[in-house]
């Protein structure tokens, strides 16, 4: 029998029974139509990560004050840590070749008055190369200059959240608000950027001199922070190497003896957001996994049901000559069609579902032909796999025997 004929047998044969062969494929095509979804979800996540990354900075090392600790899934620091300056930023710039720019940072949470009206927000700090390093933009007015950074001057420039719990729609530019009772001029606005790969609102800022928020509202000779952006991404590690000696020699720290920083680098934060992104398609494919093997169940049940009801036509078909291979065929491209048609409906169900959320709902999705395909083959392993055994049983039923059953 060749497998044209095969197959229109085959057909003939799930089509007089349509309702069991439809119920036995439904694993399959929850389990199929599961796996593209998610891993539609899982694609669209990474993407939206990777653009939230790159929006906090283009290769990007961010040096922090003390030893972070981890609580509540976000990085936290302890407050009031004295070991990095102002001259380390500087030394930085001046030592190491492969950084672009550094920018050395500090913030308070504090209130914010105009008018009648106040906000809690976080009053930050920092020098002109802010902007490159954390891939600010100003939608509206400018940003301070170093002019400005010299003289401490009482400029600043403000995010979209805090306008809206400020100024409401009124216009921020050359208005004038207070921090801790001192007044300062707005200069610019930042274009909004949203959240940061830790969920905190990137918007919820307003910024002045590095020199103006130390001298004039902190009195303090420290900072907390020191942005640094390198020129390359293949560079970050070699980076990084010469951040932590240059920094160690600095502060004098003996070689048995903990860092008195933190250095994180956008290397960091992508691979631990790979490895969510990993642990959540693993536990995906987990889920649909059993789903598949439900399915596959489901076809070999099918399949021994079709040999019990079909024992007579198996004893004709091999006493007119069909060899044991032949009958093996037989059911074997059964059970494949089964397993196929459910893998076609499940691609199409769940590449429709990732369509339509995609262009209608909050997500965003990303369809690949890739898992595609391998759930293609996954389909035809799963219909040859459960499909041997009932084949088999039919192949070595004895012809007088079955010509025998009513």
């Amino acid at each position: 029998m060749n497998i044209l004929n095969g197959l229109r047998v085959a057909v003939a044969a799930l089509l007089a029974n349509k309702t069991r062969s439809m119920l036995a494929s439904l694993g399959i095509v929850i389990g199929i139509g599961s796996v593209i979804v998610m891993v539609a979800i899982g694609k669209g996540s990474r993407k939206e990560v990777m653009d939230v990354i790159s929006r906090m900075g283009e290769n990007l090392i961010t040096l922090n004050a003390g030893e972070a600790k981890r609580r509540g899934g976000k990085l936290r620091f302890a407050e009031n840590v004295t070991t990095l300056t102002l001259r380390d930023a500087l030394l930085l710039a001046e030592d190491i070749p492969e950084l672009a720019r550094v920018a050395p940072y500090e913030y308070k949470e504090t209130k914010v008055k105009h008018g009648n009206a106040y906000t809690q927000t976080t009053v930050s700090g920092s020098t002109p190369e802010f902007l490159r390093v954390r891939n600010y933009e100003i939608e509206r007015g400018r940003f301070f200059d170093r002019r400005e950074l010299r003289l401490s001057s009482r400029v600043a420039v403000i995010g979209t959240t805090t306008i809206k719990n400020i100024f409401g729609e009124d216009d921020p530019l050359d208005q004038t608000i207070r921090i801790d009772a001192i007044p300062f001029t707005i200069i610019g606005v930042f274009k909004s950027k949203g959240m940061d790969t830790d969920g905190a609102d990137q918007d919820d800022i307003l910024m002045t001199p590095l020199t103006t928020l130390m001298r004039r509202i902190l009195n303090q000779n420290y900072i907390r922070t020191i942005y640094v952006q390198v020129s390359t991404k293949k560079d970050i590690d070699g980076a990084v190497r010469k951040i932590r000696n240059i920094l160690r020699e600095r502060h004098r720290i003996r070689d048995d003896h903990d860092d008195d920083f933190t250095i994180r680098s956008q290397l960091d934060v992508e691979e631990m957001k790979q490895e969510t992104a990993d642990l959540f398609t693993r536990l995906i494919v987990g889920v649909a996994a059993i789903s598949l093997i439900v399915g596959g169940i489901g076809i070999f049940a099918v399949m021994l049901a079709s040999v019990k009801e079909r024992t007579r036509e198996i004893g004709v078909r091999r006493a007119v000559g069909a060899s044991k291979r032949t009958i093996i065929l037989q059911f074997l491209l059964e059970s494949l069609m089964i397993s196929l048609f459910g893998g076609a409906v499940g691609i199409a169900l769940g590449s429709g579902i990732a369509l339509g959320l995609d262009r209608w709902g909050p997500w965003t999705l990303i369809l690949e032909r890739d898992p595609m395909i391998l759930a293609a083959g996954v389909c035809g392993a799963i219909g040859v796999v459960f499909g041997v055994y009932p084949a088999i049983k039919a192949s070595r039923l004895d012809p007088l025997e079955a010509l025998r059953v009513e």
